[in-house]
């Protein structure tokens, strides 16, 4: 008669939970050989422990439990489960390339977020820029519900064709305008998308390479008007030629602990 082992010698054997081997019981993947009808107790075999391996295997790969059921139930051949390997494979290959980009993204943001600290919060300074690329979209309602849906949609449309990938979100507002009205009105959102952006479709807008008024902030985003008059009075005192347009971008949007919304953001504008 072959040997019975205990659920719990073979959870200590296998390195697998009691509460793991009871559920692919109950699912009907890896039966006991044995159920004491008074206690209960379940009981294995050594055959039990081959089966086991191959789930562990099976999972080890990316299989689902169900996916392994079907292997188990229908006795699958060698055949069919190198199809499923192959098949198993080509999903894994896919997963590291989305990590790729994942991975990309966050060093990206990274860097924008290192580099933002580094040059300081709330005073300005001239930078040297690249050129930089956006796509143009009217979406100007700020502070509302119905730009909130814009932009969400504007978001999903972008990940739904193109994937995910790093996005920026900016506005422009004229210079000229809000030096006679001193009240910030934006023209137009954009969204960058770095080195993707010719493969997304809009109308483009270039930011060209060279030296860019910059202030960094990190605020609530419907409190930046301060931060313009604070670029204007730099401009003022130092008798600066800038370009047409104010950019306002953000690197990143949370909630802190009392509710309130915050924002590292920067606004710059070309000095000619």
């Amino acid at each position: 008669m072959d040997r019975r082992f205990s659920i719990g010698e073979v959870s200590k054997l296998h390195n697998v939970s009691v509460q793991t081997l009871r559920h692919y019981d109950k699912i009907g993947l890896l039966k006991p050989g044995y159920v004491n009808e008074s206690s209960k107790y379940r009981y294995y075999s050594v055959k039990h422990f081959i089966m086991l391996d191959f789930i562990k295997q099976c999972k080890a790969m990316g299989l689902t439990l169900e996916e392994i059921k079907v292997l188990v139930d229908h006795h699958t051949s060698v055949d069919a489960i190198l199809e499923i390997l192959t098949k198993q494979k080509e999903m894994v290959q896919e997963k590291i390339q989305e990590l790729e980009r994942i991975e990309k993204h966050i060093q990206i943001l990274e860097g924008k977020i290192q580099s933002t600290l580094d040059e300081g919060i709330g005073k300005v300074f001239i930078k040297q820029c690249p050129t930089r690329h956006f796509i143009k979209y009217n979406n100007t309602k700020r502070y509302t519900e119905e730009f909130e849906i814009k932009l969400s949609e504007t978001l999903r449309d972008i990940d739904e064709k193109y994937g995910t990938f790093y996005r920026e979100l900016a506005f422009a507002t004229s210079y000229e305008r809000f030096k006679k009205d001193k009240q910030l009105t934006y023209d137009h959102m954009m969204i960058g998308c770095g080195e993707n952006y010719d493969e997304v479709k809009g109308e483009k807008v270039i930011l060209p390479e060279g030296h860019y008024l910059t202030l960094n902030f990190d605020d609530d985003f419907k409190h930046t008007t301060p931060y313009y008059e604070q670029l204007m009075q730099y401009i003022e005192l130092n008798h600066l030629k800038v370009g047409d347009a104010f950019c306002e971008s953000y690197m990143i949007t949370r909630i802190d602990l009392s509710n309130e919304e915050k924002a590292l953001g920067q606004i710059q504008i070309q000095v000619l």
